[in-house]
């Protein structure tokens, strides 16, 4: 599955939201998507690492519905009512009136900013230390690995090499081989967490939050 079907099949099963709660939940996730790609990952990977279409939207709309099948939105039309939903749904309405939701907005939205600012405060310098930790991971890997080729220059300029060097070089080869494995393995931790703590970010930002 490539991103165009992964986002088509979301969105299909998204169709019980609003169309702005689509977008937004789509935006999401192709903001994931670019960030992937520009790492140089495949769509289809990305994909993997995402997880089911149909389990995503489940989460994310919740138990505010439970349709038998997909609803499609007109313009500005309300939500179509689904027999399966609570009676006290369908007669009060999911979302309240758009007068209480822009007032609850006003309300938690600077409040929201105001905890993710001192949030990101702390957060964000621990992010970038945990990635320097992974970059001093790769240089030490790639110092051993290269660790033969600064012996032959020593080589070439002295003429000579103890042995006491040669087997030391042997051993830091071994050595950069095992920090290169752990830093593959830490890029690809700390690129999930980026992403996600990046997702969490947007979404919390924008109010995409369940009731």
């Amino acid at each position: 599955m490539n991103k165009s079907e992964f986002l088509a099949n979301l969105r299909a099963h998204l169709s019980v939201l609003p169309p702005e709660e689509q977008n937004e939940l789509l935006e999401d996730y192709e903001a994931h998507f670019a960030f992937g790609l520009e790492s140089g990952r495949t769509e289809e990977d990305i994909v993997l690492e995402l997880g089911d279409p149909a389990e995503l939207a489940t989460e994310a709309i919740g138990n505010r519905y439970v349709p038998r099948e997909h609803v499609y939105w007109f313009g500005g039309a309300e939500p179509a009512a689904v027999a399966d939903a609570p009676a006290a749904y369908a007669a009060a309405g999911v979302y309240g009136s758009g007068a209480d939701v822009r007032r609850r907005r006003r309300f938690t939205g600077p409040i929201i900013f105001i905890g993710l600012f001192f949030l990101n405060l702390v957060a964000v310098p621990l992010l970038i230390s945990f990635w320097a930790v992974v970059v001093s991971l790769a240089v030490s890997a790639a110092a051993g690995i290269i660790t033969p080729v600064l012996m032959g220059l020593e080589y070439l300029w002295h003429g000579n090499i103890s042995a006491a060097k040669g087997f030391a070089s042997v051993a830091a080869v071994g050595l950069g081989i095992l920090l290169a494995v752990a830093t593959r393995y830490g890029y690809k931790g700390m690129l999930r967490l980026s992403a996600g703590y990046l997702r969490w970010n947007v979404r919390v930002a924008k109010g995409d939050r369940q009731p």
